[in-house]
């Protein structure tokens, strides 16, 4: 049997905890890893239960993973082999339901009309309120990539995707495939119902386009272009000030003139 990144995964497994816990150790350390140097503090700690030679292991696993992602390109390989190793009772207390591909390509081609959005090529912002490990996410970016346009170029770069879960596993899991299919993205740890968050991060791709910087110079066009608000009206405009009032705001001008 060929060696894969579940079966390193597995063996390592064997002399640790459950499978699961391995598992999410193993996408917290890869996704440190592809933040280039942003979540340095996150790997040193998930790294400490672990031997030199188990992290040999890890790192074996990781190159496996990419080998496979290669073969099979913006499919979810790490989201297939979740709810493998995650039983249907925890799955369903913590509200998460995997949507297979098909789905999620059908409703990426329902929602976007790739040539339109290559054709006005202006940067496409998309939420995704409860991303787990990212299907819809590559469903809609394999969209602009070659895979599905038949031409050497991707547009996958007119994306910008803000991917949100309360499951930090899935989190990171989306981060590992944004990062590794050069899909700009934010990645926001935390409830979006009770619209809390805990973490924040930002794949290279987000940065190496520039996102953060094009976000705040829309901003500082905004408030050059739109009116200032107006002010209220004041109830007691016509009404004869005090006495008090007439006499400060006379202090007032005298001081300004």
């Amino acid at each position: 049997m060929p060696e894969t990144y579940r079966t390193i995964l597995e063996e390592i497994a064997r002399n640790k905890s459950s499978i699961l816990s391995v598992f999410s150790d193993f996408c917290r350390m890869s996704a440190c890893a592809l933040a280039a140097g942003t979540r340095e503090e996150e790997y040193f700690e998930v790294i400490k239960p672990y031997s030199k030679e188990e992290l040999n292991r890890f790192s074996k696993a990781l190159g496996l993973l990419i080998l496979e992602m290669e073969n099979y390109p913006f499919e979810d390989v790490l989201g297939t082999y979740y709810p493998e190793i995650s039983s249907k009772a925890s799955q369903q207390d913590r509200g998460e339901f995997y949507t297979p591909s098909p789905v999620c390509e059908l409703m990426a081609r329902m929602t976007f009309d790739p040539h339109k959005v290559i054709q006005e090529g202006k940067p496409v912002t998309i939420n995704e309120p409860c991303c787990g490990s990212g299907g819809m996410v590559l469903a809609l970016a394999k969209l602009f990539s070659p895979v599905v346009l038949e031409s050497e170029e991707s547009y996958v770069d007119l994306l910008r995707f803000t991917c949100q879960d309360i499951n930090p596993i899935g989190v990171d899991m989306c981060f590992i495939n944004t990062s590794l299919w050069g899909i700009p993205a934010v990645m926001v740890w935390g409830d979006t119902l009770r619209m809390t968050v805990n973490k924040v991060w930002s794949n290279v791709h987000w940065l190496r386009v520039g996102e953060d910087q094009r976000q705040a110079f829309r901003q500082v066009m905004r408030l050059l272009v739109e009116p200032a608000p107006k002010e209220p009206p004041d109830e007691f405009a016509d009404e004869p000030a005090s006495p008090a009032v007439a006499a400060t705001e006379q202090f007032t001008f005298d001081l300004e003139i």
